[in-house]
């Protein structure tokens, strides 16, 4: 009984960790099913020797009636509580994401931090992304990607100021091959050395230090930074949307009219919207 017991509780730890891992989409409809099948074995009919041939199959039909008049809430409860996981991880990456402004500020991020950070920006590059989970012996695989029936494993090194050296790319790329994927990413906020890049030459390898993390993650923030406007000496504001169309206001200097001079807050989409405040 307590060898089943222990069976059960790790199986339970086993799917609620698997959870925590699935978008809140898979865990719904994951929740979904498993009610669906467990109620459905659960409101069988009892065994009786009427309906069943042997003896064995009494037993075996009476215990997947009870195992399932059990787990038909507590298994769709699991991937429920996956769903809520999910959805505040998925905000914790975007509000990650969306804070960064300089290498500085991702290199302040803590090393699980900085894992989100990467895994939203491939995200919003359009790969699907796994979390691996980080901090153990993962065979030094943070994150796999999958595009295009491409799949990719990637590792991330929250260095400040040592140089990622040749032995942890050569040792990367052992993993891909073991792991059978199409290519290996490895992503660091500091630097590699020149045996690093040498090695990587001519490999599906890819090699991401700190400005070229800089600028991925600058490519797929949402903040809108108008260039133009910036080269007037405004700022983009994200308090304010704009009255017509929704988007950003910028502050803008009008040029000519009675208010010439004056500043004002003007949309970001301009000349397509003409939204003032």
């Amino acid at each position: 009984m307590n060898m089943a017991r222990k069976n059960n509780d790790s199986l339970l730890e086993d799917l609620l960790n698997l959870s925590t891992k699935l978008t809140w989409k898979v865990n719904l409809a994951l929740s979904l099913a498993s009610y669906m099948g467990f109620h459905y074995a659960a409101s069988l009919p009892t065994p009786t020797a009427k309906n069943m041939s042997s003896l064995s199959d009494i037993v075996l039909t009476q215990a997947l009636i009870s195992f399932s008049a059990i787990f038909q809430y507590l298994v769709p409860t699991i991937f429920l509580i996956g769903t809520a996981v999910s959805a505040i991880k998925a905000k914790k990456r975007a509000k990650v994401l969306e804070q960064q402004s300089s290498i500085e500020t991702i290199r302040a991020l803590s090393w699980q931090e900085f894992e989100l950070l990467v895994g939203e920006a491939f995200k919003r590059k359009g790969f699907e992304v796994r979390e691996k989970g980080g901090g153990g012996a993962d065979g030094g695989i943070d994150l796999i990607l999958r595009k295009n029936g491409r799949k990719s494993i990637v590792q991330c090194k929250r260095w400040k100021n040592a140089s990622v050296s040749v032995m942890v790319v050569r040792e990367l790329y052992g993993v891909m091959t073991a792991e059978y994927a199409s290519d290996c990413i490895l992503v660091s906020s500091g630097a590699f050395t020149s045996e690093a890049r040498l090695f990587a030459e001519n490999k599906p390898i890819w090699l991401i230090d700190g400005p070229e993390l800089l600028k991925l993650v600058a490519d797929v923030q949402h903040k809108v930074l108008q260039t133009k406007s910036q080269s007037e000496g405004t700022n983009p504001s994200l308090e304010n949307p704009c009255p017509l169309c929704g988007s950003i206001m910028v502050r803008r200097i009008a040029k000519r009219g009675i208010n010439a001079g004056n500043e004002f807050w003007g949309c970001s989409k301009f000349p397509s919207c003409r939204g003032t405040q």
